[in-house]
């Protein structure tokens, strides 16, 4: 059962601080599955759904991994997935795939745009929160690196696609802007930012105070991605500043 979201504050952080504690002890401490995610696309095999997409990566994890042994890197990279995971999953998102250092997750938003929206933005300030509170102090107190993160997500019609035959057992994908948008976006955002597509922005923002955003300045020179809804326009991104929390 997922915890409500006005609870996650309350009674995740001392679970998570020993949870951490114990991970970077013994190993990874739950079960980190995909089943939930490909449930979901097994619901939607060859047709579009509406997704919020969302990529979480380790900034700067190639020279992480050249300055720390090959098992200190897997296990800064094992209790930050196993965290994020946890924390998409109290938001009511899925884990849809683990990347080297990256988890990409999904908010599904068929019923509900402005909620999966508000679901995926809250739930990345709270991963920041937890990073900065938990995750950094317990990496620094087992002389591990510390991390940032970058984090980025656009909402779109995403095309399931099933690779063979077997609804089960055949390898599930989606095909779309969406996903390509997302991960384009982590790319250019600093450390420990978070940055969106236009379409999220114009889902929420006549739901949200007008200072939970600021529009980001794109160099035309690298950014190249042209907005659907005016093709005379670069895609629009923009910050979300997460000091605000979304109602």
């Amino acid at each position: 059962m997922r915890r409500p979201l006005s609870s996650i504050n309350k009674i995740s952080f001392k679970q998570t601080r020993s949870r951490v504690a114990k991970t970077l002890k013994e190993g990874i401490q739950v079960n980190m599955s995909t089943q939930g995610s490909k449930k979901l696309l097994r619901s939607h095999v060859n047709k579009k759904t509406n997704l919020v997409i969302m990529f979480v990566d380790i900034n700067n994890s190639t020279l992480m991994s050249l300055a720390l042994t090959e098992k200190k890197f897997a296990l800064i990279v094992q209790t930050f997935a196993q965290e994020i995971s946890i924390v998409v999953e109290a938001y009511g998102g899925y884990v849809f795939k683990y990347e080297g250092d990256a988890v990409i997750a999904l908010f599904p938003a068929e019923n509900d745009r402005i909620k999966a929206c508000k679901n995926a933005l809250n739930c990345s300030r709270s991963i920041l929160e937890i990073i900065g509170k938990i995750l950094n102090p317990a990496l620094k107190a087992n002389e591990l690196s510390e991390i940032t993160v970058r984090i980025g997500m656009a909402y779109g019609h995403a095309l399931v696609v099933l690779y063979g035959k077997s609804l089960e057992k055949a390898h599930l994908d989606i095909l779309g802007s969406s996903i390509s948008l997302a991960s384009k976006i982590a790319s250019i955002a600093k450390p420990n930012q978070v940055l969106v597509g236009e379409h999220v922005y114009n889902i929420i923002k006549s739901s949200v105070a007008s200072n939970s955003f600021r529009e980001v300045n794109l160099d035309p020179a690298k950014w190249k991605y042209i907005s659907s809804s005016d093709p005379e326009s670069l895609y629009r991104v923009y910050e979300f500043l997460v000091n605000l929390q979304l109602q």
